[in-house]
């Protein structure tokens, strides 16, 4: 015969199976098969760090501060055909010197080795071809350091647009760029609706 110590100890054991099979069970019922991409990913990151923008490369973003002394995470996949089409990621590199016309100079871009242009440590469009500035994510305060909610990528700063000159001087001024839109992801991981 078993002891009642040791039947006990059995009705405890089997009791425990039976309430984690439930949970598996119900958890089953209640999962998620949407279409949704991205989550939300603690970088670690805080307001004091000030260091080259790093990479997250499961989760395809970059992630620095910006001119505004602001953290951001721009989307590895550059806008436009380059981005787009071929799949080229843009890459930061601390080596590149540039004084571009728009009055941004270096050292370090984001670079789309594909077309090669060059984007500021704002995601903005310095030289070279892109349809727009890095698309990006938005940046959350988080326990330990800057939470990047990637399920909603945002569209970067568009191109201005040259207004008609009202002054004497024919010197054009640039439109303000709309609010960001949300964009659509270019990522080989992307699951189709």
């Amino acid at each position: 015969m078993i002891s009642s110590r040791v039947g006990a100890a059995l009705a405890v054991v089997l009791s425990v199976i039976a309430v984690a099979l439930a949970v598996v069970a119900f958890m089953a019922t209640v999962r998620d098969d949407g279409t949704t991409i991205g989550r939300l990913v603690p970088s670690r990151k805080d307001n004091d760090y000030n260091g080259d923008p790093l990479a997250f490369p499961l989760d395809e973003f970059f992630i620095g501060r910006g001119s505004d002394a602001k953290l951001h995470a721009f989307y590895v996949y550059p806008p436009g055909f380059y981005g787009h089409t071929r799949g080229c990621k843009v890459v930061w590199d601390p080596s590149v010197t540039i004084s571009g016309s728009k009055g941004r100079s270096g050292p370090g871009f984001y670079v789309d080795p594909c077309s090669g242009a060059h984007f500021d440590r704002d995601g903005d469009l310095v030289d070279g071809e892109a349809d727009r500035g890095l698309d990006h994510f938005a940046v959350l305060p988080g326990v330990e350091g800057a939470v990047v909610d990637t399920r909603t990528l945002y569209c970067g700063h568009e191109l201005p647009q040259l207004a008609t000159p009202e002054s004497s001087d024919d010197t054009p001024t640039p439109t303000p760029a709309p609010n960001a839109t949300k964009c659509d992801r270019v990522s080989p991981n992307t699951k189709k609706p």
